[in-house]
């Protein structure tokens, strides 16, 4: 969504929104696990006696030689372990280039030979769009032995090269995890010679993180690998909010989900007037949320709704069939929840999903926006083609959100990914605070445009479910 659809209403709106309360803070940090306690104190230590601590317990964990052991301590140095005292968002990363690079933001890369066994390693695609961590790649079926600061969950972000400079076709991964596990990535095609990003949560109990390529088509092979603490816990994810919208017919649970009204343009021109009325939003009777689109009146209703629930990390999920009239804008999307206080785009936003409809049949959007010192902000976008098209049918869109990364997904399949290392200039990652859910469907405005007379009355857009795992 662009600032003009925004800007105007913000203050508005963000009051609507409401605050984080006390309660939903200490719930959710109760869900995210002790991290303030414990794992802090266990992290807090920065200096180079806990890092050479840390280091040895690796080492000897590991069956590789000691020259390897020697490498590891190097590998995970004070550079890497910068941000510890912070707890989650420790990151180190490795790339398989021959040398130690800083990139512009000033975060180190480490060489990979250090953590890895296994794998050839070859130049990678050429070309000027090819950031330097990526311009090598490791192919087979190399594993990685990645030292940590402490148990938790990690996300483990993989970069693989792209097969051609004008880009790569769709992929499978399959990647070994130290539990047994075998998780297989899916990723989209490209359309140039940039890495394709992926992730993967890999629990441990110990200062080690082993993950391994078993197989893969599509790609390239591996050019950098990074590993990011996202839970202290090393549980399985749990649900934090949930709505499969079960029910008798009328107004959603209002324990989960609060109507913003107003018929005020949203900043875009729009010409829905949003109600709160349940033949506007609404449960169906047969587990299923309408928000549905009515030409009355001379003027159109609609309806948008957030969710009373906010946290900050997760893998969140909705199942939805959108609208096929043009005209429309049907989103399910994301606002940081400090919005009102922050204001836009510092705040951040997060589209999931927003089509429109017969306009560009058979796409999908998915986009990230955040502050850069101008109105509009930044702004990274990604498109997708659903199978049969977004109308035909209920598809799956989602996001992973962790420290320092999100992963935009369509029916399981990885459409793009986005870490603060992938924005440049003054480009700023807020996304590490709180934020809440919306779903809507606009009429008209700048972006799509007004409905042409083609377009038929009512428009539906039905969603099956919406999770969000923590």
């Amino acid at each position: 969504m662009s600032l003009a659809r925004f800007l105007p209403v913000a203050r508005r709106a963000a009051r609507r929104a409401g605050r984080w309360t006390a309660e939903a803070g200490r719930s959710a940090a109760r869900r995210a696990g002790p991290w303030a306690g414990d794992a802090r104190r266990r992290l807090r230590a920065g200096n180079s006696s806990r890092v050479l601590a840390v280091a040895a317990v690796a080492a000897a964990q590991l069956t590789e030689p000691p020259t390897t052991a020697a490498r590891l301590i190097t590998a995970i140095g004070p550079a890497a372990v910068a941000t510890s005292a912070e707890g989650l968002g420790w990151t180190a990363r490795w790339t398989v280039g021959p040398k130690r690079f800083t990139d512009a933001g000033g975060r180190v890369w480490e060489p990979d030979a250090a953590v890895v066994a296994g794998g050839a390693v070859r130049a990678g695609v050429a070309g000027g769009r090819v950031a330097v961590p990526y311009r090598w790649t490791r192919t087979g079926t190399p594993t990685w032995t990645l030292p940590v600061p402490s148990p938790g969950t990690y996300a483990v972000v993989l970069s693989f090269a792209a097969t051609a400079a004008a880009g790569s076709p769709a992929a499978e991964v399959t990647v070994r995890l130290a539990d047994g596990t075998a998780p297989r990535l899916r990723l989209a095609g490209t359309t140039d010679g940039r890495a394709r990003h992926a992730v993967v949560l890999a629990r441990t109990e110990g200062s080690t993180v082993a993950v391994s390529v078993e197989a893969a088509s599509g790609v390239g092979g591996v050019s950098a690998i990074s590993a990011i603490l996202a839970r202290t816990s090393t549980e399985t994810l749990h649900e934090a909010f949930s709505d499969d919208f079960e029910g008798p017919a009328g107004r959603p649970d209002p324990k989960r989900w609060r109507f913003q009204t107003g018929a005020t343009g949203w900043g875009n021109g729009e010409l829905q007037d949003y109600t709160d009325r349940p033949d506007n939003g609404g449960r169906t009777g047969d587990g299923r949320l309408a928000i549905v689109a009515r030409q009355e009146g001379g003027g159109y209703t609609s309806a948008r709704m957030r969710s009373v629930f906010e946290a900050r990390y997760g893998r969140i999920e909705a199942e939805l069939r959108v609208p096929s009239g043009a005209g429309l804008l049907p989103a399910f999307w994301m606002l940081g929840a400090d919005v009102d206080r922050a204001g836009w785009p510092q705040a951040g936003e997060i589209d999931i999903m927003e089509s429109l409809g017969d306009a560009e049949p058979g796409i999908v959007h998915g986009a990230v926006h955040g502050p850069d010192g101008s109105i509009r902000g930044w702004e990274r976008t990604w498109i997708a083609h659903p199978s049969g098209g977004p109308a035909k049918g209920f598809h799956r869109y989602g996001l992973e959100w962790w420290p320092g990364v999100l992963q935009w997904s369509v029916d399981g399949v990885v459409q793009g990914a986005l870490r603060p290392e992938d924005l440049g200039g003054k480009e700023r990652w807020v996304f590490e605070a709180p934020a809440f859910l919306l779903l809507n469907l606009a009429v008209g405005g700048r972006w799509p445009g007004n409905p042409p007379p083609a377009t038929m009355f009512p428009q539906t857009m039905l969603v099956d479910a919406v999770r969000w795992w923590r």
